[in-house]
């Protein structure tokens, strides 16, 4: 089993992430009294851990950007059932196990699962790295909103914003973020 923020506390673990792999925007997600999703500001990590209420601010947080390097996959489950959601993520999964890429695969707290690994860009221009990002986003079956860094999915270990259930890692070797090492 892997430790809720790999062993680090939650604004460690973005703290790390920040400092390892760039700056990147936080935000609470709730379902209101009145049904609706509703958002915080978006706020950058580096702007949060200059003060005490920014550091509060990340202890609340339950969504994130994606970081420059980081592909995520977001498999929705919209009108399908439940079965060919899980099969659709399986057989992501199965493909970059065939291409020993790390990654690590979580049930989304809700009725969907998001797979994330990292690609390096070793300096290429960053209209290839995306359009790299796209082509392999639509071949694993996610959506292609996700190929910019700027949609916010559920933190990792955090509580769905509509489901209030944790996104949870069900699959993969945990180390393709690489924090801490």
């Amino acid at each position: 089993m892997i430790e809720p923020y790999f062993g680090y506390s939650k604004i460690g673990y973005l703290q790390e992430m920040c400092n390892k792999y760039g700056d990147y925007k936080v935000a609470r997600g709730w379902k209101g009294e009145d049904g609706e999703i509703h958002w915080t500001k978006h706020r950058s990590v580096m702007e949060c851990w200059e003060s005490d209420e920014g550091l509060a601010f990340l202890d609340t947080v339950n969504n994130r950007s994606g970081l420059p390097a980081e592909i995520r996959i977001d498999i929705d489950a919209g009108n399908r059932l439940p079965e060919a959601v899980r099969a659709q993520f399986d057989k992501s999964c199965d493909a970059l196990e065939r291409f020993s890429i790390p990654y690590l695969g979580f049930s989304s707290g809700s009725r969907g699962y998001h797979i994330h690994f990292m690609m390096s860009d070793n300096g290429t221009d960053r209209d290839k790295v995306r359009k790299a990002k796209g082509r392999l986003i639509t071949y694993l079956g996610g959506e292609l909103l996700k190929v910019n860094e700027s949609p916010m999915l559920t933190l990792e270990f955090a509580p769905n914003n509509k489901t209030g259930k944790p996104k949870m890692p069900i699959r993969g070797d945990g180390v393709w973020l690489d924090v801490g090492k």
